[in-house]
Formats: C-alpha cells, structure tokens, sequence
C-alpha cells in the first residue's frame, strides 16, 4: 500500500504541547486525575500524528486505525488545578506489529511530573484485525529512540480472587472515533473499583494496562481489583519502580464475559 500524497513528512521530531489543568479535570484533592493525564498523553499522540500525516483520520482513507494496546505510565506527581504543563512526545521505533511511543509531563520551569510509554498496533477496518505496520511507518525517520521509561511489556498477571469488583453501564459518551469505549474509560474504570475511603487516602503512582478487546454501548463492564501475591510492586523496569502496594485489574465485557482489559496499578499513602 502507498501513502497517499498528505504522508509527506519524513522525520519525527518530538512534539510538544502546552495544557491548562482544568476543573473538570481535578479530583477532590485539587490536583488532576489519572485519566486527565491519561488525556493528555492521547491528545498530544493524536496532534503529532496527524502532524506526521499518520493520524486516525488520514488513516481511514486506507481502511486503517491505530488502537493503543500497552500503555505504562509512572507519576511523580499530579499538576494542580489552574496550572499550566507541558507534555513532550516522541515515537521511539518499531518492534513487529507494535509502533512505541513516549511521553514525558513537566511543569512550565521544566521539573518532570510522570513519563509513559506506550505501544500500538495498526487496526484493518475491514477485517477488524491487526495488521502489519505500512511502509510509510517503517521509513519513518526517528532521529530520537530513547524510551521514557524502559519496558519491554511483559504479561501482566492476575492474582487467584479479587477482593474489589463494581459494574459499569457503557454510555454513548464513553465511545471514541473508532465508536467503541474510549481507552481511558479502562483506567477510570479500574480506579473506580476501589472504595473512596482508600482513594482519599492514597495517591496512584504507577499504572500499566494491556487492551485486550473492545466494548460498546448498550453493553456492561465489570472492573475486578486484587493485589498481587506479594502486595508490594517489584524493582519495575530497571529499578525504576518506587515501593508501593500492588493491585492486579481484570475487565470483562458483560455481553459474553471475555476480558477486554488487564491492568496493574501501584498506590502509596499521601
């Protein structure tokens, strides 16, 4: 398949976006949520790739879409309400059907707030499958390769029983582009899973999710939550991982009961 005339561009500078943390945004601690970060990360992936020539909408003239399917993400800590931030992205290669790409939030003086990084795979529309990555994506040129956080996406595991679980109805204002449940909605709903007395008490730090199906509206999901066999998070890629309790996330679809979504997620006090 050749790229159409608007797949122009060649290099892949990192790309940079400023955003202002607003009320909708925050959680009762003033400070933003997990998803808005989350947010942020998909709407500055979004701009650069239509910027490439590569975006979703550019795409649908070939029958094709990307779809996020790992996404790792460590905080230090959350912007408050009315601050302003940046977000700087970047793609760092290649790796079989999977296209990475990293993020790094900072504060307007620079001081770095959470990085991520993420790996997608190129969806044919037609046959609802992955596909391989054209050759357009492949002579992309990466003049920058360094990963935001080092991972190598390793399966993540379940624990036996979960000892958290809550329904969610999918609403039309959950559904995305592609018209299913937009990837953000896992995280929320994930989070979401816990009671409020233990949110208010803790502040998550670390979150790592494999999209594994899709889901639409009328449909349900449930959100399960149990901590790991050791409760504690390991070193991480490359000791990067502060300590924290662990909890293991599985999402399934209501309708016929597959997995959609298994995730990791680190909390600390404060």
């Amino acid at each position: 398949m050749k790229p159409s005339k608007q797949h122009v561009t060649h290099v892949a500078t990192p790309w940079k976006e400023t955003f202002q943390v607003r009320s909708y945004e925050v959680e009762p601690s003033g400070r933003a949520s997990i998803q808005s970060v989350c947010g942020y990360f998909e709407e500055v992936a979004s701009n650069h790739a239509l910027e490439l020539g590569f975006s979703m909408e550019q795409l649908a003239a070939h029958n094709l879409t990307w779809v996020l399917s790992r996404l790792h993400v460590e905080v230090d800590a959350y912007p408050a309400w009315r601050e302003a931030v940046q977000v700087t992205t970047w793609p760092s290669g290649q790796d079989g059907l999977y296209a990475r790409r990293e993020f790094v939030l900072h504060t307007a003086d620079g001081s770095r707030l959470a990085r991520a990084t993420s790996a997608w795979i190129m969806i044919d529309l037609e046959r609802r499958r992955p596909t391989r990555l054209p050759d357009f994506i492949h002579a992309l040129l990466i003049p920058n390769h360094e990963r935001a956080l080092d991972d190598d996406f390793p399966k993540l595991t379940l624990p036996e029983t979960f000892a958290h679980s809550c329904d969610f109805r999918v609403r039309y204002s959950d559904l995305d582009l592609n018209g299913h449940v937009n990837n953000i909605r896992y995280v929320e709903w994930a989070a979401e899973t816990f009671p409020r007395d233990m949110r208010e008490r803790s502040r998550l730090t670390g979150l790592e999710v494999h999209y594994r199906g899709e889901t639409s509206c009328p449909d349900t999901v449930t959100a399960y939550a149990g901590t790991t066999d050791a409760g504690t998070a390991d070193a991480g890629p490359s000791g990067q991982t502060p300590a924290g309790t662990t909890y293991a996330h599985r999402l399934t679809r209501g309708s016929d009961g597959r997995e959609v979504a298994r995730l990791r997620t680190r909390w600390v006090d404060g």
